[in-house]
C-alpha cells in the first residue's frame, strides 16, 4: 500500500512537467477543470491537485490509454453477458435525450 502511494505522490510531482510537454495549453487544462488562471497556476505550482483533478488530468493526458480501458470493460461486459438488444438502446436513448 506504501507503494501505491510514493507512485502516486511521484507522478502528482511529474505533473507540471507532463502537463507542460503536452500538446495542450494552459488554457485547455484550466477550462477543463473549471479553475481560474490564478488557482490552476497556484495548484500547478504547488503540486495541490484534488485526486479528481489528477484523475482528469490523466485522462487528458493520455486520452489512448482511457479508449482502451473503455473497450477492455465492454470487452468484459460482453463475455460477462452485459448486453442489451438495438432496440432497448434506441428506447433509452430517445428517453434519455427526448427525442
Amino acid at each position: 500500500m506504501i507503494q501505491i502511494v510514493e507512485n502516486y505522490e511521484r507522478y502528482v510531482e511529474s505533473l507540471p512537467e507532463l502537463i507542460n510537454n503536452s500538446y495542450y495549453k494552459s488554457e485547455y487544462f484550466m477550462h477543463k477543470l473549471g479553475l481560474k488562471h490564478a488557482t490552476y497556476y497556484r495548484k500547478l505550482r504547488l503540486k495541490i491537485f484534488t485526486p479528481s483533478e489528477v484523475k482528469l488530468i490523466t485522462g487528458l493526458l493520455y486520452p489512448e490509454e482511457l479508449l482502451m480501458q473503455g473497450f477492455q470493460k465492454s470487452e468484459e461486459d460482453i463475455k460477462a453477458g452485459r448486453i442489451i438488444d438495438i432496440s432497448e438502446f434506441k428506447e433509452k436513448l430517445q428517453a434519455k435525450y427526448n427525442l
